[in-house]
C-alpha cells in the first residue's frame, strides 16, 4: 500500500528528513534576499543544514525568477532543483499569470502569497488545498519602506509558517543581514518597523479548493522554442510573454484625444518590442493611435521618455479577479 509523507507540519519535516521550499517572483523584487534572510535565520541553529540558491535568466527587472531552499536537521545530499516542495512561495501576484507557483506541492501542503487577498480568495482564485498564509508585503513595504517591496512582510510570512521563531529573533537576523550589505542605520530601523507590523499582519486559513490534477508535475517535454543552453521557460524563449515582466500594479497607457500626435514616430524606433500601433498620415507621415500592452510590453518607460507630447503614461492597474467580485 502507498503511503505520503505528512507534509503540513513544517517543523517536523525538517526533523524527520528535510523541508523542501520554491519560491516565484519577479527579478528585483526580493525573492532572493527574503531566502537568503531566511537561510541565516535557520543556519542560527548549528545542527541545522541549509542549501539555497536562486534560478533566473540574464533578462532585466521583471522577469520571472525562482528560488530554492531546503533546511533539515541532517546532511543535505539532493542538489537538484524542487519540484515538490511541501511549502511554495508566492512574491509577485504577477508571476503567477505564466508560472504555476502551486505546481507539485503535494496535498497537505504550504501556500505562502504576498498580496492583499485574503487565505480564502487565494484558495479559490489559484485552486489550492492545503494551509493558505497570506500577507500585503507591498502595502506594508509602501507605509514603511517608501516602496512597494514585500520581501520583507514576505520574510515574515514563511517564518510564521515554519513556526518555531520569536519575534525579536526573526528581527535580529534580517537586520543583521541588511548590516553586512552596509544599509544606513535610518534604513535599517525602517526595516524593523515594517518587520513588526508584517507580523502583525499575517493572515492564514487551510482550504480543499483545488483538484489532485490542478497542480502536475509537468513531464519533460524537450527544449521546444527554447534556444540553445536555456534549460527551463523561465530563460528566454520566443513564447515568453515579455509583458509579465512590467510590475505589478501599473501598466502604460496611450491617450491621444485632441490628435496631438506629430508623427515624430520616436516611440516607434525606440520601443524594444515593436508594438506601438500606427497607421500613415498623408499630413503628418504615420499617426499613433495605440499600444499593445497585454503580450510584450513591459513598461521599460522608452515611449515615455521621447515623446514630445506625453501622450505616454504610467497608471495605476489592478487585476481584477472574478471570484472576488461575484456576489
Amino acid at each position: 500500500m502507498e503511503t505520503h509523507q505528512d507534509v503540513s507540519d513544517l517543523r517536523a519535516l525538517i526533523e524527520a528528513s528535510v523541508l523542501e521550499v520554491r519560491g516565484d517572483g519577479k527579478a528585483g523584487g526580493g525573492l532572493v534576499l527574503a531566502f537568503q534572510s531566511l537561510a541565516n535565520l535557520m543556519l542560527r541553529d548549528p545542527e541545522t543544514h541549509v542549501q539555497e540558491w536562486p534560478f533566473f535568466s540574464s533578462a532585466r527587472r521583471g522577469a520571472n525568477i525562482r528560488s530554492f531552499l531546503r533546511i533539515s536537521g541532517r546532511p543535505i545530499q539532493a542538489a537538484c532543483e524542487v519540484t515538490s516542495p511541501a511549502l511554495s512561495v508566492l512574491m509577485d501576484e504577477g508571476a503567477a499569470r505564466s508560472v504555476d507557483f502551486a505546481e507539485g506541492v503535494p496535498p497537505g501542503g504550504t501556500f505562502v502569497l504576498n498580496t492583499r487577498h485574503s487565505p480564502e480568495e487565494c484558495a479559490r482564485h489559484y485552486h489550492l488545498s492545503g494551509r493558505v498564509v497570506t500577507i500585503p508585503g507591498d502595502d506594508i513595504g509602501t507605509k514603511h519602506l517608501k516602496h512597494p517591496i514585500g520581501n520583507v512582510s514576505l520574510y515574515v510570512a514563511v517564518t510564521h509558517a515554519i513556526g518555531g521563531f520569536g519575534i525579536e529573533e526573526i528581527v535580529d537576523s534580517f537586520l543583521e543581514t541588511l548590516k553586512k550589505r552596509r544599509i544606513p542605520a535610518a534604513i535599517l530601523e525602517r526595516n524593523r518597523a515594517a518587520l513588526l507590523a508584517s507580523a502583525e499582519a499575517v493572515r492564514e486559513g487551510t482550504y480543499h479548493e483545488g483538484a489532485p490534477e490542478d497542480h502536475p508535475v509537468a513531464p519533460w517535454t524537450g527544449y521546444g522554442t527554447l534556444p540553445v543552453g536555456a534549460q527551463t521557460p523561465l530563460r528566454l524563449s520566443q513564447s515568453n510573454r515579455t509583458a509579465g515582466y512590467a510590475p505589478s500594479g501599473v501598466r502604460l497607457r496611450f491617450e491621444d484625444p485632441t490628435t496631438a500626435c506629430t508623427g515624430c514616430a520616436h516611440c516607434i524606433t525606440n520601443c524594444p518590442e515593436g508594438i506601438i500601433r500606427f497607421a500613415p498620415d498623408a499630413e503628418r507621415g504615420l499617426l499613433v493611435h495605440g499600444v499593445d500592452v497585454s503580450t510584450f510590453c513591459k513598461l521599460c518607460g522608452e515611449c515615455i521618455a521621447v515623446c514630445p507630447e506625453h501622450l505616454f503614461q504610467e497608471v495605476p492597474f489592478e487585476d481584477r479577479w472574478e471570484e472576488v467580485l461575484a456576489p
